[in-house]
């Protein structure tokens, strides 16, 4: 059995789980840029904040 690791995006908005990532992604950086078509923002200071969060105005 083998282990793999990958980068995870995770959500910043209050009290929200969700996360993201991407198979051809080797960074962080590469998940966010990859995921922004996908409604996911990069807000000041780093925070990530999902699309549902951005819809329902939790920034």
């Amino acid at each position: 059995m083998t282990a793999a690791s990958y980068p995870v995006v995770r959500c910043d908005g209050d009290d929200c789980g969700a996360e993201t990532s991407h198979p051809q992604a080797e960074t962080v950086t590469q998940v966010r840029i990859l995921r922004r078509g996908e409604g996911w923002r990069n807000r000041p200071g780093g925070r990530d904040i999902c699309p549902d969060c951005w819809k329902d105005d939790r920034r």
